[in-house]
């Protein structure tokens, strides 16, 4: 029935898109002028472009979920959407954003009164705390990657999640702090130093023994290129072995000045891989790993790079110039000085948080996180130089400068963009400027793939899954079935697109049809069914359910249309088409893999499973037309599937 079912609704249903403060307290909310700045300078971005009408504006409905997504990490409740359809104020967009970053304890309401659960509770959420566990997540995967032994991505996401606020005062350490703790680090993990598991991971290759004391134990490549790409937003990796082949401002030395700044850094073990050896169990003691500098090891600061030529170089550390002065051409040295005392770190981190860079990287970053790109012109977040040019200077220049004038405060970014107008368009662009070569200039909210963590966080949402067990636990499960499948050990998510994942994780998945099939009161189905229950006719409210189902999976309330057609296909049935019978000698296709779909939120047919023929040898039998019938008697079955196919549409999956 279920796979009939989504055929039938997916045949005939169109499931579109409809069409500074203070982290103290929460004061009135209004856009800040740096939200004003936003408007207008990509609004003059829209006329160098020629682009007359940009999209128009997002349904509330749509800025809500939205906003959920990229600031807390999951789709809202049914109880939120309501209650902020209910604000009839003005600002209350505004509003919303505030509250996702600044309210620990936020009860929404329904017709002006709280929401009671059991025990006579009210319900409330802490949205600090979802803040923090989010952009820990976030972070997690930028810093650690998905490859390795989950213990240690926990351990980093625990530390993660304390300086992105899920402390008692819930406060976010700054930026230019942030990055310093996490380039100086040292101790033991686990027990005071989980922040050291950046470093630890990607310290690289030993060193040969007999080389150790001259040029430090360890090679340090990938941590290199890891920190000028993150915290500066430039690409040194292909210069480890040669100049930049398109940013002529980087050469090979480069890459070799930053690096001798940790070739004094040393681990006292080998991370775990990601499958323990031989089978053996690890315990908590076998996780512990130390890092440390030892002044000793290089002592004299030089190490040594290799030309494509043979020639042998030597270089002491010297870190990356001004970003400015590199296009122009200027030499800009920034050696250790000889009177220095502290450690190349401490001196690394001071370069870093000071390189004129540093606040426009991390600007474009969350930019990214939020439109789906960055300013330049190519869509990569974090590849500044010469061959990217920057599409609006002026903006990023102006929001880097700003927020470093706030001491670099996350919070006052995310609040200055998401207030925006242009945050608040919809996705849907005008006719005229569909053509990627628009898509930098921001005149329509790109369509962004949900990561997997916040896919997790949506699906129990909308399923208010009340989970045995460990819920971390079940979100690792969660990762590795999709992980092992899509993205990348840098943490990037190319494939990852929302057509796929549906088909492969939700259409095939046993975990959703069970969460979703589950009998007992706890179900989601259920719980509706007994709401919308008249208890003395015991007439069902269909309209009330399909309402309340919209309004948890997709956080909208259905069109007209869309409860026509799905009442009809209650109480009426109807006969769906049949498949065409393949040629014998067809080449065999993989049916586990589904038709890949543009993600442009139309209505989709996905294939059914194929069982396993009897006689491989045969030709396939055709399937003609059928009659899906009505649903008679109860109709929580059929409300069940209805559920199903909403967490199958492309609405669901994407964040729009």
């Amino acid at each position: 029935m279920k796979r009939a079912f989504s055929r039938l609704f997916f045949s005939g249903l169109m499931i579109a898109l409809t069409t500074v403060v203070q982290a103290a307290e929460l004061t009135p909310a209004t856009p800040a002028p740096q939200s004003d700045i936003i408007n207008k300078l990509i609004a003059e971005g829209w006329q160098k472009a020629g682009i007359k009408k940009p999209a128009d504006k997002a349904t509330d409905f749509e800025f809500m979920r939205r906003s959920f997504i990229d600031l807390i990490g999951r789709i809202p409740t049914t109880e939120e959407v309501v209650d902020f359809e209910q604000d009839r104020g003005t600002g209350k967009r505004a509003r919303l954003i505030q509250r996702l970053l600044y309210s620990k304890s936020y009860e929404p309401r329904n017709n002006g009164q709280t929401i009671k659960l059991e025990k006579d509770k009210n319900l409330k959420f802490s949205y600090t705390d979802e803040f923090s566990e989010h952009w820990a997540n976030i972070w997690t995967v930028w810093l650690m990657t998905r490859s390795g032994h989950q213990t240690y991505r926990d351990q980093m996401n625990a530390w993660l999640t304390d300086e992105l606020g899920g402390n008692t005062e819930a406060k976010v350490t700054p930026h230019d702090e942030f990055v310093t703790k996490l380039l100086t680090a040292s101790g033991t993990t686990r027990i005071d130093a989980n922040a050291a598991n950046f470093i630890i991971h990607h310290l690289g290759e030993p060193v040969p023994a007999e080389k150790q004391a001259e040029l430090g134990k360890f090679d340090a490549v990938p941590i290199t290129s890891r920190v000028t790409r993150l915290f500066m937003g430039i690409q040194t990796n292909c210069t480890q072995c040669h100049d930049h082949p398109f940013n002529k401002e980087w050469i090979q030395s480069d890459f070799w000045g930053v690096n001798a700044f940790f070739r004094q850094t040393i681990r006292t073990k080998t991370p775990i891989g990601s499958v323990v050896r031989n089978n053996m169990m690890a315990t908590q003691k076998d996780f512990e790993i130390e890092l440390k500098d030892t002044p000793d090891s290089n002592a004299s600061g030089i190490i040594f790079y290799e030309r494509r030529d043979g020639k042998l170089m030597a270089i002491k550390p010297n870190f990356l110039k001004d970003l400015g002065k590199a296009e122009s051409g200027d030499p800009d040295h920034k050696p250790i000085a000889k009177t220095e005392t502290k450690s190349r770190r401490l001196a690394l981190a001071d370069y870093v948080v000071k390189h004129d860079n540093f606040a426009k990287a991390y600007v474009n970053r969350i930019w990214g996180h939020l439109f789906g790109r960055g300013m330049n012109k190519e869509p990569s977040i974090d590849d500044f130089g010469s061959h990217n040019e920057v599409v609006h200077p002026e903006l990023l220049s102006k929001l880097a400068t700003d927020f470093a004038q706030y001491k670099y405060d996350p919070k006052q970014l995310l609040y200055w963009i998401c207030t925006s107008d242009v945050y608040g368009l919809s996705h849907v662009a005008n006719k005229d400027y569909v053509d990627q070569k628009f898509e930098p200039y921001f005149a329509r909210m790109p369509l962004k793939a949900m990561s997997p963590e916040v896919l997790f966080e949506s699906l129990m949402t909308a399923a208010k899954a009340d989970l045995g067990g460990d819920r971390k636990t079940q979100r690792n499960d969660f990762m590795k079935q999709l992980v092992s499948n899509f993205g990348d050990d840098e943490g990037n998510e190319i494939n990852f697109n929302g057509t796929v994942v549906q088909a492969l994780l939700l259409m095939n998945g046993k975990e959703l049809n069970e969460e979703i099939g589950r009998t007992g009161a706890n179900n989601p189905v259920v719980r509706l069914v007994d709401k919308h229950s008249k208890k003395k006719t015991a007439a069902l409210n269909t309209n009330g359910m399909i309402d309340d189902l919209f309004l948890s999976t997709l956080s909208r309330r259905p069109t007209a249309a869309e409860v026509t057609r799905i009442n009809t296909l209650m109480t009426k049935g109807q006969v769906i088409a049949g498949e065409s019978p393949k040629a014998p000698d067809a080449p065999k296709s993989d049916s586990t893999k589904p038709a890949v779909v543009k993600p442009d939120l139309k209505a989709v047919v996905k294939p059914e499973p194929k069982k396993p023929m009897k006689n491989p040898g045969s030709a396939p039998v055709a399937v003609g037309p059928r009659f899906v019938p009505p649903s008679i008697g109860d109709h929580t079955p059929f409300f069940q599937d209805l559920f199903w196919a909403l967490l199958n549409t492309n609405e669901f999956m994407l964040n729009h």
